[in-house]
């Protein structure tokens, strides 16, 4: 990528290293592991102690759950070990003077291909899997901490009546690590080709006031380190009128803003954010572009948090349609990308710079 950035034309394109952790699964094995164990030692003899530890361990392991789906540091990121990746930045200037600027983002990396990814059933199985152990942990967390209170030994029945759940999510998380890692033609192939072809227009038509940046990062499908590296070191230059343009998954389907970002709790999109997909969508009516809340994350999440102007664009099959955007799947193959969804990505995205040049 800064290869391509470079023959573009692209100033200042570089490399910018950072640590991540290379698995999305192993924090969420001790997530579910904690509480587990905790199971098992209330009912070790010793009391009201043992219940106490009890407490403790569930409560580690449901809080580190869902610290990590919102991408926050977490004592799971602590104990396990660091990689290294980097992002590819470069900047194309605007004609005239700068006055705001736009960063098109893409992620490099591809996911794994685990078992729960492999059809729609399973999708919708972990879908409530995950919860589910979640609030197994938690509510064994509160009555095991009543139960060390009160003298209740009872309570360590509930643990154990919620310990099936996470026995069957570790096992899951375990497996995942051992996947092959999916060719990513669509996730995210689709939003780099975007990105660039985009930037080869800007080349040579350039925004009158708008400083554009490409941030290709690393690191997206693990936890979006890459984001938050490039948001670290640059955030504070580009300031918070910067509007952030995550591609993310635009070769399948229908294109599609998203109004909520986030795995478990859904973080509403920035209203700037809103305005401007909501006013690129009226002025290219042909293209039918839907808005809906996010199956998951994606990079734009972490610039929401921090309440920064960001928004994602992807591309979702149709309900009821033969389509598949073969997500984190060994069919996600170039043969099954749709030039049309490209195109339209490439027209929406070319629009919404155009509004923010305007604006």
């Amino acid at each position: 990528m800064a290869a391509q950035m470079q023959a573009l034309g692209l100033r200042d394109v570089r490399l910018e290293p950072f640590r991540s952790s290379p698995s999305t699964y192993r924090p969420f094995v001790l997530a579910f592991l904690a509480p587990l164990l905790g199971t098992l030692l209330a009912w070790l003899p010793g009391g009201t102690w043992t219940l106490g530890a009890a407490a403790l361990l569930s409560a580690l392991g449901a809080g580190g759950m869902l610290a990590e789906t919102e991408l926050a540091p977490n004592w799971m990121r602590i104990l396990l070990p660091r990689a290294g990746s980097q992002n590819a930045v470069g900047a194309l200037p605007p004609e005239s003077t700068a006055q705001r600027r736009a960063i098109l983002c893409a992620h490099l990396d591809t996911h794994r291909t685990p078992l729960f990814y492999s059809s729609k059933a399973w999708n919708h199985l972990f879908a409530i899997l995950v919860p589910g152990a979640f609030a197994g942990s938690a509510v064994a967390a509160v009555a095991c901490a009543l139960g060390a209170l009160l003298a209740w030994e009872g309570a360590r029945w509930i643990g154990l009546a919620a310990a099936p759940l996470g026995l069957v999510a570790l096992g899951l998380c375990l497996s995942a690590d051992w996947t092959p890692f999916s060719p990513g033609a669509n996730d995210n192939a689709s939003g780099v080709a975007v990105v660039l072809d985009l930037a080869d227009r800007l080349r040579t038509h350039p925004l009158q006031h708008t400083e554009v940046w490409l941030a290709f990062t690393g690191c997206e499908e693990v936890g979006a380190y890459g984001m938050a590296a490039f948001l670290d070191a640059h955030a504070g230059q580009l300031g918070k009128e910067a509007v952030y343009i995550a591609l993310d998954q635009v070769g399948i389907g229908r294109l599609t803003y998203l109004t909520a970002d986030g795995l478990v709790l859904k973080r509403r999109t920035h209203p700037h954010a809103l305005d401007l997909a909501r006013t690129a969508a009226s002025a290219l009516p042909d293209l039918a572009v839907r808005e809906q809340v996010g199956l998951a994350y994606t990079d734009a999440l972490v610039a929401t948090k921090r309440g920064l102007v960001a928004l994602t664009l992807c591309s979702l099959p149709a309900p009821g349609s033969d389509e598949t955007a073969g997500w984190h799947q060994m069919t996600d193959t170039p043969e099954h990308i749709d030039p049309g969804s490209l195109a339209a990505a490439c027209a929406f995205a070319w629009q919404v710079l155009q509004d923010i040049d305007r604006s």
